[in-house]
């Protein structure tokens, strides 16, 4: 699969809406490549990464279905005005969002304007749905029996055929879109296509049952490692080791192991390595990476072994880094 470019394969602009699909063999590529949104991944299996996104944009609404091969950290915000549905592709499947595990099929939900972190499986697919905060409350006010999302609520309990209708609506609304970009164009087949995924929503809100609440513990250690990625992230020119996150947030060395081992399945010193790797790799697909070497990109991440790190590198990604910068480097040519 050749590298994303950050452009979409296959892109329709008229006036209010745009169908696009796109292919990325990089993990932060495909993480750009979702329009709208500000995102980082952070892959956590190893092996080559595969992903591909569909989707159609309005003014109001957007659609899209997400593909990805590998395990990922996903650090994402929707734009302010809007609320996020997302549902698995799969019944089977469950996921992570913040501190909640979504259970197999049920619909996640989270209001704009808030950083939530994603934990997804291998094979991972989701649809998902960003609509526009005010259309969406003034849809649900035409059910008088239809309550709004709160502005904290994380999962949507809907019963098991409202979430199958759903499903089946946003595939054939995509495939349809997708094969037929002209009917983006009609002001008229937006308006109906809406009209039809408000419903489905409407009737997922209408529906839906009490989510049970997450334990505090739980919330805690979900708080605790995403304020540890993000100071770790901060931190432009070092990096950090396990003793002075232990300084720096207050804590024992064992509640640090057990937060991580909990959220993410795998302790701090292990988490610390992979995220230097992806920081790595992020670094070499910048353009400004042509400016460095290997070697010192790798160093600013606080690689001093630089035979094990490119080994270390080669089996996270199947790839050695050189060959990274050097897609950074034709794509830069091209």
């Amino acid at each position: 699969m050749p590298a994303s470019t950050g452009k979409a394969a296959l892109s329709y602009s008229p006036e209010r809406a745009e169908v696009y699909a796109c292919a990325s063999d990089d993990a932060n590529a495909q993480a750009r490549s979702l329009q709208g949104w500000s995102q980082l991944y952070d892959q956590i299996s190893p092996g080559s990464f595969h992903g591909a996104i569909e989707g159609i944009c309005t003014d109001s609404l957007h659609v899209f279905r997400e593909a990805t091969n590998a395990r990922l950290r996903q650090s994402c915000v929707v734009k302010s005005d809007a609320w996020w549905f997302g549902i698995p592709v799969r019944e089977d499947v469950s996921f992570r969002l913040d501190a909640r595990m979504i259970p197999c099929g049920e619909i996640a939900i989270r209001r704009g304007n808030q950083v939530f972190e994603l934990m997804t499986p291998e094979s991972f697919e989701i649809f998902g749905i960003v609509v526009e905060r005010k259309k969406l409350e003034e849809h649900l006010r035409l059910f008088q029996d239809v309550t709004p999302p709160g502005d904290h609520d994380d999962l949507l309990q809907a019963a098991p055929h409202l979430r199958t209708r759903l499903r089946m609506l946003l595939h054939e609304l995509l495939s349809q879109t997708l094969l037929y970009p002209e009917v983006a164009q009609s002001v008229n087949a937006r308006e109906a296509m809406e009209q039809s995924l408000m419903d489905a929503v409407a009737d997922a809100c209408r529906e839906r049952s009490a989510s049970t609440e997450v334990s505090r513990a739980e919330r805690q250690q979900a708080i605790l490692v995403r304020d540890v990625r993000e100071y770790l992230l901060s931190l432009d020119d070092r990096v950090a080791s396990v003793p002075e996150l232990c300084r720096n947030f207050n804590i024992s060395r064992r509640t640090l192991q057990y937060a991580f081992e909990q959220v993410l399945g795998m302790g701090p010193n292990a988490y610390l390595k992979l995220l230097r790797l992806n920081g790595v790799r992020r670094d070499l697909s910048k353009r400004s990476a042509l400016m460095k070497s290997v070697q010192q990109v790798a160093a600013d991440w606080g690689f001093w072994h630089l035979s094990q790190f490119s080994k270390d590198y080669k089996q996270h990604f199947l790839e050695l880094p050189s060959l990274t910068l050097k897609r950074t480097q034709d794509a830069r040519s091209r």
